[in-house]
């Protein structure tokens, strides 16, 4: 399988999101998504840093708000001001460990438009869509669900490469994504 080249916006967050795929952690009433994994070794801590400065999306009372890599807010609107979203989700294949074999890693695919501006976002943690949807008025959004991920948010718990695959049957997210120009936080 030949995998499918995206590049990442790395810096200028604020005028490359519409354009670009951009990590962006979410904090969604005040629970934060990825959760940085818990531990005391160094070495995991090191494996589980990310270089790149991340920025953030935070959904508190009805309210969005995006930062960019300085902490500088660049958008704000209502969850009423949106009008689409997309949700996805792409597969890559990563080493958790310097010696280790290759392993999935699942990563949530959120495009939504607002104030007819498209933000192209990704974030490591699957758990933060269910989290997401059940914050917005679906009803007045125009929803994309080539996954129907919808219908399985209660098993995203248990994503393996099985279900992924039966989920990206026919879909582009098919293919494995290679992100160019961002290391995975593992």
């Amino acid at each position: 399988m030949t995998p499918t080249m995206q590049q990442v916006t790395m810096l200028d967050i604020g005028n490359n999101i519409d354009k670009k795929l951009t990590f962006i952690d979410f904090n969604i009433d005040s629970e934060l998504f990825p959760k940085q994994p818990q531990s005391n070794s160094l070495f995991s801590k090191v494996l589980a840093s990310n270089p790149f400065p991340i920025r953030l999306l935070e959904l508190k009372n009805d309210e969005i708000k995006i930062g960019d890599e300085t902490k500088h807010v660049f958008a704000t609107f209502s969850i009423d001001q949106i009008t689409f979203l997309e949700i996805d989700i792409y597969r890559s294949a990563v080493r958790t460990a310097p010696l280790a074999l290759l392993s999935s890693r699942y990563t949530l695919y959120v495009h939504l438009v607002a104030n007819e501006k498209p933000f192209f976002m990704l974030n490591d943690d699957i758990q933060a869509l269910g989290k997401l949807v059940s914050s917005l008025n679906l009803k007045k959004i125009h929803l994309v669900d080539e996954m129907n991920l919808m219908k399985h948010l209660a098993q995203l718990d248990e994503l393996d490469n099985q279900l992924f695959e039966e989920l990206a049957k026919d879909t582009k997210f098919f293919m494995p994504l290679q992100i160019v120009g961002s290391n995975a936080r593992v």
